[in-house]
This record gives structure tokens, C-alpha cells and sequence, in this order.
């Protein structure tokens, strides 16, 4: 069996008695190294610096903000009590303060007493208007009905009459002509008569002749008897029409009093236009007494101040105020910071850099609350104007544009109010 030799082990010489231990490297040599460390990591850290300083901008005034809401007295009025204090949590709709109110829970009686009053004049003018529309109606109907008949009536007597008085005239004429010509035709057989007698007294004639003749004169005095009775008849017809004339007479007086009844009774209709007038009158009498009793109701209301919104009282205009205080309309007394709204920044920028900066880009945020932590947020909004910063009488007065940023408050309490330092990514365009 063979065994195949390792490389030979060197092993350290015994030192001997009077000799010196070997020297180590010296120690300037350790200063170099460390010098050369330190300025390398000063190269990087100031390019990285430099690169920073490029792609970033830092911003100035940044402060963590929230929704603000003051709730304020709506009247100029005294504080009864503020019910929170700074720092207190209170949820929507909670009581906060509450302001004088006797003289409101006065003028809110006198209003209901008074609505109560307006509605009662309200239902005895509709009544009213009720019984005078129907009376009304009841009147012109009857009087509309009337007229109706009467109208009616002196249609029929008209047409009567006109059909008379169309054929009367040729039948006069007619039986006046018969009647003349029957009488001619008398006299005509009456001078024969006499003619044929005077020649018949002298042989002249045959007595055929003269019977031929009295014929003829009986003849013609039978027609004119005829024509006579006939000219009666028609005359009792004219006589007649004139009956016919009177009775249009008579219907058209009765329309005419038909007629004045249904003007008497539309006068009454008159009456109902003055009582609805009345009843608008009651019902805008009953809507403002409505409106000054809502009006005090909602001024009661607005004495007891209740929060908008759930958050934190904190310090604001009106966090002095003191119970029996007198406040002004519109004067905040209790402030409170919402907490359902997530917070933001509101920040400037230097007009320097404003070129720079867009909606949209990221930014880093430090908190001096929270030192050791990084927040992430970017740019909601860029300010359209301006505004001043530092000294305005200045001669290098700088001008500022406002920032909104959004970030995550990554689980922290972050507050209302809390300062930071924000840098942010311009390299996203």
C-alpha cells in the first residue's frame, strides 16, 4: 500500500533567548488606509449628494395638515356652555357647545300660536269658498237653463212668424186680385143682363138668350162671393201673424229676463273670484307664518352646535372663548379636525423651482416626530398663484407656490400639524 506525500508543513523556528520579535507594519500606514477610506466614502456620499441635490427639490414650510371645520354661532348670540375642550375625540353629530336660547323658545310659541291662528282663518275661508261655488253654480245652471228654454221658445215663435209672413203677402195679393176680377166679371154679367132683359122686353132675344145671361150674372155673383170668403180667410191669416208678432214679443221679453238672471247669477260667480282671492290670501298668510316658525325653530336648532364631522378639538379662533361669552355671527368656537379625511401636506416651493415640479411625482418626507422613519407620498396639486414668503418690503422678496401632498402615514401617529421636510423626485415629468 503506498501513501502519496502532502506538501511539507512549514513550522515556525524557536526563538532564541536574545533575539527580537519581528516588526509590524508602521502605523502611518494605518492612517493612510483609513484617510483614503474616509475620503472615498466622502466621494460617494457627496456624488451621491450632488446626483440627489440634481434630481430633487427640496421644499420649504411643509406642515401636515387635515380637514378643518369651526363650528360657529349663526346669530350674534351669548355661549351658554362649551361642552370640549382641546384634545377631546367627538364623533359626528356630538354636542359641543350650546348658546342662549330663551328668547328663541319665546318666539318659537308665539310663531306656532300664530300658524295655529292662520290655519284656522285658512279652513273657515275655504269653507266659505265652498258653499259660495256651490251656490254659485246651482244659480247659473238654473239661470243657464232657462235662458236655454227662453232662447229656444223665441227660435220657434221667430220661425212661425217668418213662415207667415212669407206666404201672407202673395196670398192677399192673390185673393184681392180673385176678388176684382170676380167683381169685373159681376159687372161685366150684370150690363148683359140688363142688355139681354131690354132686347128680350122688345122681342129681340129668345128667352134661351136672356136665361143664358141671368146664368151668367149668378155665375159672376157666386165668384164674387167666393172671392169675398176667400179674402176673409187670408185676413183672418194676417190677422193671425199678428197674433204670431205679439208672441215673439213675449218670447223675446222672457229671454231678455232670462238673460238678466243669468247675469244676476254669474255676479255671484263674481263673488266666488273674491273669495278665492281671500283664500290665496289665508294660504300666504299660513305659508309666512310657516316660514317665520321654521325660520325660529332652525334659530333654536343652531343654539345647540353640534360637530359635522368625527376628529379632535384642536386650538383654534375660537378656542379662547369662555361660557357667557357674546360671540358675533360666523365666529368659530370650537375647531375640530376631522379624522374620516386622510391627512395631507401643504407645502411651497420657491418660484426657483417651480419648472421642476409636477402633479404626480414622488417625494420623500421626514417627520422631526418620527426621525428614525421614512413616509412616501407624492404631488396632488400645484398651486396656480403665487405668494409671498419673508419680508415683502425686501428688495429679494421671494416668491412661494403652494403644494398639496398626499402620503402615507404608514400606521403611525401622524397629527394635525406636525412639521416635515420634503424632497421631491423631479425626474418623473
Amino acid at each position: 500500500m503506498s501513501v502519496t506525500a502532502g506538501p511539507a508543513r512549514r513550522t515556525a523556528r524557536p526563538r532564541g533567548p536574545n533575539e527580537r520579535p519581528a516588526r509590524g507594519r508602521p502605523w502611518w500606514h494605518y492612517l493612510i488606509a483609513a484617510t483614503l477610506l474616509v475620503m472615498l466614502a466622502g466621494m460617494v456620499w457627496g456624488g451621491y449628494a450632488v446626483w440627489f441635490a440634481c434630481t430633487h427639490v427640496r421644499v420649504s414650510y411643509a406642515r401636515v395638515t387635515g380637514l378643518v371645520v369651526n363650528v360657529a354661532a349663526k346669530t350674534d348670540t351669548r355661549v351658554q356652555q362649551v361642552l370640549v375642550r382641546t384634545g377631546d375625540e367627538i364623533s359626528q353629530g356630538q354636542l359641543v357647545a350650546v348658546l342662549d336660547n330663551a328668547d328663541l323658545e319665546a318666539t318659537v310659541e308665539q310663531g306656532k300660536a300664530i300658524l295655529q291662528a292662520r290655519e284656522s282663518e285658512l279652513a273657515r275661508a275655504e269653507s266659505d269658498l265652498e258653499l259660495t261655488i256651490r251656490q254659485a253654480a246651482a244659480s247659473v245652471g238654473q239661470a243657464e237653463a232657462q235662458l236655454a228654454a227662453a232662447h229656444a221658445r223665441l227660435a220657434q215663435a221667430e220661425a212661425e212668424k217668418e213662415k207667415q209672413s212669407l206666404q201672407q203677402p202673395d196670398e192677399v195679393r192673390r185673393a184681392e186680385a180673385d176678388l176684382s176680377s170676380a167683381e169685373s166679371k159681376l159687372k161685366d154679367a150684370e150690363a148683359t143682363l140688363r142688355r139681354m132683359e131690354k132686347l128680350s122686353g122688345q122681342g129681340a132675344i129668345s128667352e134661351n138668350a136672356l136665361d143664358a145671361a141671368r146664368t151668367e150674372h149668378q155665375v159672376a155673383q157666386a165668384g164674387v162671393e167666393a172671392a169675398q170668403a176667400a179674402l176673409a180667410v187670408v185676413r183672418a191669416q194676417a190677422y193671425e201673424s199678428h197674433i204670431r208678432q205679439q208672441q215673439v214679443a213675449t218670447r223675446a221679453a222672457e229671454e231678455r229676463q232670462a238673460s238678466a238672471g243669468l247675469t244676476s247669477a254669474r255676479t255671484e260667480e263674481r263673488a266666488v273670484l273674491l273669495k278665492e282671492q281671500e283664500v290665496l290670501a289665508r294660504r300666504a298668510a299660513v305659508a309666512e307664518a310657516k316660514a317665520a316658525l321654521d325660520l325660529a325653530q332652525a334659530r333654536l336648532s343652531d343654539a345647540a352646535l353640534h360637530s359635522p364631522v368625527s376628529g379632535v378639538v384642536v386650538k383654534g379662533p375660537g378656542y379662547s372663548v369662555k361660557d357667557g361669552e357674546v360671540v358675533e355671527k360666523g365666529a368659530p368656537i370650537v375647531t375640530v379636525v376631522c379624522t374620516d379625511v386622510p391627512l395631507w401636506i401643504n407645502a411651497s416651493v420657491s418660484e426657483l423651482y417651480v419648472d421642476r415640479v409636477r402633479e404626480g411625482q414622488p417625494a420623500l418626507i421626514r417627520m422631526d416626530a418620527f426621525r428614525r422613519h421614512w413616509f412616501h407620498g407624492k404631488v396632488e396639486k400645484v398651486g396656480r398663484a403665487t405668494e409671498f414668503a419673508g419680508d415683502q418690503s425686501s428688495p429679494w422678496m421671494i416668491q412661494q407656490v403652494p403644494l398639496k401632498l398626499t402620503f402615507d402615514p404608514k400606521g403611525l401617529q401622524v397629527k394635525h400639524g406636525m412639521t416635515s421636510r420634503v424632497w421631491i423626485d423631479t425626474r418623473k415629468r
